[in-house]
């Protein structure tokens, strides 16, 4: 089958050329209004437990990992519909089912109807990420699609930024509340449905000829790249989980640091991020994104040891400790990575449910771990969380070198 990339503008030797800018620019979108969508929970749980009266580390914990487990859902859900009915289609259509859980949350007034939207949350959110890199690799291919990947990636630190701003400078005013944030959440999103529905050249839909099931992602011609791809994914998402998504509330109710401070923080922090996903995707051009995501693996380690070594002074010396987990941000940049290796093990008929699926399934996983951290949690310190977090990056970096190396593949 045609790719897409020649429908637009063949061999072109610019990233943006014909169109693909257009499309760059809305995946990007899709997936900054997405994940922000999920993660200001994360930067907003602190003020919600106490107003309906849960448990920070026990009803909001399980409230959060069943979120995580429906994104593994919705992304099923999602990816089969962009390999069947369409890319735009499928899109659209996890815009508007996040959008919705979004209001939801805004008007939950107990456990069960927070749990019911952030389920709807992640049914939504849970398609997004895998859809976005699969029209990526469709439109661009060879060593540009490592840098692509790369700014798409640039995405989610451009969202924790954004849903940090939002929760600790915006939420805290008065007459604002975190339930005002939720409902301007939902209203955002339209920006982004505006858009995909504006995406330019040919819908990718397969041909029924070329359709396979979902099954075959576990057949013997993808068993390894798909056991491969997944337990890394998994380990990053632990990663991710264990130590970004809980250090905000972590901050403000262990160290007593200021909503406010916590706010630049994010920022500074999520600065970094933003880099390095760009960083990372130019170096995999050049030296390859295996070599690539090995050295980003230890680098996050590093930075998570350092970071541990400073939060028995974070009051007394934020500005180092800011310094320690901007060197977190940097190693974080693996995330640019996976992108382009579903691109690259996967054929058209399969990539947005190979990357939708395993990277929900991943985030699902999470879901008998973020209880299980939150009682370590209670204990009043953070280093259980940051010590999860070193072990799954040095892990990653070992595991992803049993993925298969295709001849000649660029940035292998």
């Amino acid at each position: 089958m045609v790719e897409l990339e020649t429908a637009l503008s063949p061999k072109s030797p610019s990233l943006f050329a014909g169109g693909r800018g257009k499309v760059l620019l809305f995946c990007w979108l899709g997936w900054v209004f997405d994940f922000y969508d999920l993660i200001l929970f994360s930067f907003t749980k602190r003020t919600i437990a106490a107003e309906l009266g849960l448990d920070l580390y026990g009803s909001v914990a399980w409230i959060e990992g069943w979120s995580l487990l429906a994104t593994a859902v919705g992304g099923f859900l999602f990816g089969r519909v962009a390999d069947r009915i369409g890319r735009r289609q499928a899109m659209v259509a996890s815009i508007v089912v996040f959008s919705l859980g979004a209001l939801l949350t805004g008007l939950a007034n107990g456990f069960w109807s927070l749990l019911f939207a952030r389920l709807i949350t992640g049914l939504g959110v849970g398609g997004e990420w895998g859809i976005g890199h699969a029209v990526v690799a469709e439109y661009w291919s060879g060593r540009q699609r490592d840098r692509v990947h790369g700014i798409l990636q640039a995405g989610s630190p451009v969202a924790m930024a954004l849903a940090a701003a939002v929760a600790c400078f915006l939420a805290p005013l008065p007459g604002v509340g975190w339930r005002a944030v939720f409902f301007a959440s939902s209203g955002l999103a339209v920006l982004a449905l505006w858009a995909r529905a504006a995406m330019p050249g040919p819908d990718r839909a397969v041909q029924a000829a070329e359709r396979q099931p979902a099954r075959a992602l576990w057949s013997p011609a993808y068993r390894r790249v798909s056991v491969v791809l997944l337990a890394v994914l998994t380990l990053h998402m632990a990663g991710f989980w264990c130590v970004y998504a809980e250090l905000p509330a972590a901050l403000m109710s262990m160290h007593k640091v200021t909503a406010h401070d916590v706010g630049w923080f994010q920022i500074q922090v999520n600065g970094v991020h933003v880099f390095a996903d760009v960083l990372f995707g130019f170096l995999a051009a050049r030296f390859g994104r295996i070599r690539m995501f090995v050295l980003f693996c230890l680098v996050f380690a590093a930075g998570q040891a350092l970071v541990l070594q400073q939060l028995g002074a974070v009051t007394a010396d934020f500005g180092s400790f800011t310094l320690a987990v901007a060197l977190m941000g940097l190693g974080a940049g693996t995330w640019s990575c996976f992108g382009a290796l579903f691109g690259e093990h996967y054929p058209t008929a399969l990539r947005a449910t190979a990357a939708a699926l395993f990277y929900a399934l991943a985030r699902g996983v999470q879901l008998p771990i973020k209880p299980a951290l939150g009682d370590a949690l209670q204990a009043g310190s953070f280093a259980p969380a940051l010590w999860v977090g070193i072990v799954c990056a040095v892990l990653s970096a070992v595991v992803v070198l049993w993925l298969p190396r295709r001849a000649g593949a660029p940035g292998a």
